[in-house]
């Protein structure tokens, strides 16, 4: 029984074979003659003629080659241009951060002495407020307020103004651009 099945399978697949592998005669080449084949290449035939419009299009690509070799030579400079001055600003980061703290913590303990007057003042005239007090001692208090207030303000502008400007973060260099190859025409 195996040795039918296999004989059979066997000759479908030589029928579908057959069927589906021959070439039908619509695809077929027909062979050249005599007449139609063609001549030889020979060394001294000329070239085939550029036209004027390609023959520009190739001069304008080599001179945008050219001009990218040197474009390409001056972006490696300033890239390894670009490396120093990288080093140079961390360097000057490096310099500046001890600089920005100090200023940061000057100007904090301006701060906080600004708000210690001002805490002062207040508890002052709450407690002169809060008391029984005349008319008059109150709006005494209010003016020793107002005066205390005034005070801690113009020392705390002056001691800004002796502390000077903050020291400023140095520019970082800009990183150069890769020139854009040219296409082929």
């Amino acid at each position: 029984m195996i040795n039918k099945i296999g004989m059979a399978t066997a000759a479908a697949s030589l029928g579908l074979a057959l069927t589906f592998g021959a070439v039908p005669s619509a695809y077929a080449v027909d062979a050249p003659t005599s007449s139609e084949t063609p001549a030889p290449a020979s060394s001294s035939a000329p070239a085939p003629k550029i036209a004027k419009k390609d023959r520009a299009a190739i001069q304008a690509y080599k001179a945008a080659r050219t001009s990218f070799q040197t474009a390409l030579t001056a972006y490696k400079t300033s890239k390894q241009e670009y490396q120093t001055l990288i080093t140079a600003h961390k360097a000057a980061m490096d310099q500046l951060k001890p600089a920005l703290t100090t200023y940061a913590q000057a100007k904090k303990v301006i701060g906080q002495t600004f708000s210690a007057a001002i805490k002062a003042a207040r508890t002052t005239y709450d407690a002169a407020v809060t008391t029984e007090s005349t008319a008059e001692q109150k709006l005494a208090a209010k003016a020793a307020f107002e005066s205390a207030r005034t005070a801690a303000i113009a020392t705390r502008t002056a001691a800004i103004a002796a502390l000077g400007v903050a020291p400023v973060k140095p520019a970082a260099p800009v990183k150069p651009s890769k020139p854009v190859k040219p296409s082929r025409p």
